[in-house]
């Protein structure tokens, strides 16, 4: 029994470290985006200067989005309750609403090389309002297509430029 006692007090820990949430305690302000209702059919938006590391997102809970691999992101939680979901929030401000309508119906999360990626659109607007998310884990960083009435608005992490799957450069080229 008393050998058992450090296996226990460890995974104890282990456990209560998983309950953190990333993000807790910490206000975010999504600057604002200027492109968000521009007329071009195509524009790219940093928004957010904050780094991740700055975020309280440690490198290791990026690499737990593989568990979601395969799972649809909506239930999946990617978009509340994930490694990334916080940073989704600074990266979109307000938009993380219109990226939760133009996911409603979506393809599950897949991955190519080392992006995790997905696309979608909203119920019965395909082709108007969509939307696409890559993921790039090593880097930690994002990138997200928003369509609104088929126009398309690319929001990315400061700095990343993430290599599009083929689906998502088909998906784009077959938006023009």
């Amino acid at each position: 029994m008393c050998r058992s006692i450090p296996f226990l007090t460890a995974a104890c820990v282990l456990a209560l470290a998983a309950c953190e949430r990333p993000g807790d305690g910490q206000a975010s302000s999504p600057q604002a985006n200027s492109s968000a209702g521009a007329p071009t059919t195509s524009s790219t938006t940093s928004a957010g200067a904050a780094s991740n590391t700055a975020s309280g997102v440690a490198q290791s809970d990026w690499t737990s989005l593989d568990a979601l691999v395969g799972r649809g992101p909506i239930e999946s939680g990617l978009l509340d309750n994930s490694a990334v979901s916080s940073d989704l929030v600074r990266l979109l401000g307000d938009k993380l609403a219109v990226l939760k309508t133009n996911l409603q119906t979506a393809s599950p999360l897949e991955r190519q090389e080392q992006v995790i990626f997905t696309s979608g659109n909203k119920p019965h607007a395909g082709g108007l309002d969509a939307a696409y998310i890559l993921i790039d884990p090593a880097a930690k960083a994002l990138e997200v297509g928003l369509w609104q009435g088929g126009k398309l608005s690319t929001y990315k992490t400061p700095g990343s430029n993430i290599a599009r799957p083929k689906d998502i450069q088909t998906l784009i080229a077959n938006s023009r």
